[in-house]
């Protein structure tokens, strides 16, 4: 997601649209009725006998490009052969996903079926989502098995006590090192930093890489401020960012970046610093295993079976991900639909979209699988990362632009335009602006 991107999002909702689309989103239609139930549970495969959905047609709208693309599209097929049911997909650019969702549920006759992206999406636009607890008992989907974080923040979405995704997959920044010049890495950010000072003497070069557009720097502040332990508001909605803990968070951002990586960072994006790291022109690394991990043991790569993971020291955490999808409350085929989303996402399917196409699973109980972890090594000490993240903002349907401003603080001070308390200061007034707009009626949780 880069920086354009987002910011074109953020043109087409306007400012402080997120909160209006949760006023809005309480007028929608009522749920329409379930359709019949299938012949049977989608606990593992949905009924083939008598095709229970024959003439039935799901619409999707889902990001596309995301690893999770080639391998829904293949389990439509399988689905519509076992259940007679067609899944029609809009595979869309991640900056439309918004747009194209309230132009649907604004159009009073809607479309969609399931929607399928971040969880974050769900902060603003739940009151038009089907909650799933119901179904996933009448089907006896199996919910075991995932990661701390989808049961501590998914299944009380916007303070409303109910689920309302099944998650297909997740992520979560980690750092990625050499183990051919690390033995071991640094679990405080003095020794980290001290790394960092002793790498760019023996190699003469800075060692440490990113993606520093605004929408990537996020994660890296998240890491170290979290890593002190204050969440990112008061109970009672009131900024925590431009603390003395913030100012100390973005200050070793910044200098970490202008003291260890290479000139222009700031224009990386994702792939720059994967790059980077597989050529051997970093030995450090903080980014999104996603982007990265295919390439690093291509036969090009210079770090091919030299390379680890760690998580951040002192307990710090970049934003964890979780893609989840959704059923329109709309829908005229919520059974139908519920059936798809269990086949695509129970452990069988993530095992096998692990396998034949690198998408991250969701379920903690894959990252311990003997045939995973002989093709993947790495899942261990991925597990343990992901284990411990958290998202961003979790239940606020003002978390885009809460997002968002965070990384223009962190660019700002990176680029030393502002210091930063004054980046810092300027996020929280947005903040404090977007909740004076649209108060919120429970307490911020982490």
């Amino acid at each position: 997601m880069t920086e354009l991107s987002r910011r074109q999002l953020l043109r087409l909702m306007g400012a402080g649209a997120a909160g209006a689309v949760l006023v809005g989103c309480g007028a929608t239609p009522e749920p329409a009725a379930p359709t019949a139930a299938p012949a049977a549970a989608a606990t593992e495969a949905p009924a083939a006998a008598g095709k229970a959905y024959e003439g039935v047609t799901l619409r999707m709208l889902s990001q596309g490009g995301a690893a999770y693309e080639k391998p829904v599209t293949l389990y439509a097929k399988e689905f519509e052969e076992m259940t007679g049911a067609k899944v029609e997909f809009d595979w869309a650019p991640w900056e439309s996903m918004m747009p194209k969702l309230q132009a649907d549920l604004a159009s009073g006759t809607p479309q969609l079926d399931i929607f399928m992206n971040d969880i974050e999406f769900q902060y603003t636009v739940w009151p038009s989502l089907l909650p799933l607890d119901d179904l996933i008992e009448k089907y006896n989907y199996n919910m075991d098995g995932f990661f701390e974080p989808v049961y501590t923040f998914g299944g009380n979405v916007a303070n409303q006590g109910k689920r309302f995704g099944i998650p297909i997959s997740t992520g979560v920044s980690v750092i990625f090192y050499r183990t051919d010049l690390i033995d071991e890495f640094p679990t405080t950010w003095d020794a980290y930093e001290q790394l960092l000072i002793d790498l760019k003497e023996e190699t003469g070069k800075p060692p440490l890489g990113f993606a520093g557009v605004t929408a990537q720097l996020v994660k890296l502040f998240l890491a170290r401020y979290w890593s002190q332990g204050d969440p990112l508001l008061t109970p009672d909605w009131k900024p925590l960012i431009n603390s003395e803990k913030g100012v100390k968070a973005l200050t070793m951002l910044k200098d970490y970046a202008l003291n260890y990586a290479p000139d222009g960072v700031l224009a990386w994006d994702n792939p720059d610093g994967c790059n980077a790291f597989k050529s051997g022109d970093v030995v450090v690394l903080e980014s999104w295993p996603g982007f990265c991990l295919e390439g690093f043991e291509e036969d090009d790569s210079m770090v091919k079976g030299k390379w680890a993971m760690a998580k951040y020291p002192e307990g710090g955490t970049g934003n964890f991900t979780q893609h989840n999808a959704t059923i329109l409350n709309t829908s005229q085929n919520q059974d139908a639909a519920f059936e798809f989303i269990a086949y695509i996402t129970n452990e069988e399917q993530q095992k096998r979209s692990a396998l034949e196409y690198l998408n991250d699973p969701v379920r903690k109980s894959l990252y311990s699988d003997p045939e995973l972890i002989e093709q993947f090594p790495w899942y261990p000490d991925y597990a343990k990362v992901l284990d411990a993240g958290k998202p961003f903002a979790p239940g606020v349907p003002q978390w885009l632009e809460m997002f968002i401003s965070v990384g223009e603080a962190a660019s700002l001070a990176i680029s030393e335009e502002k210091t930063p308390q004054e980046a810092l200061d300027e996020a929280a007034a947005k903040w404090d602006e977007l909740f004076e707009q649209n108060p919120m009626e429970f307490e911020y949780v982490e």
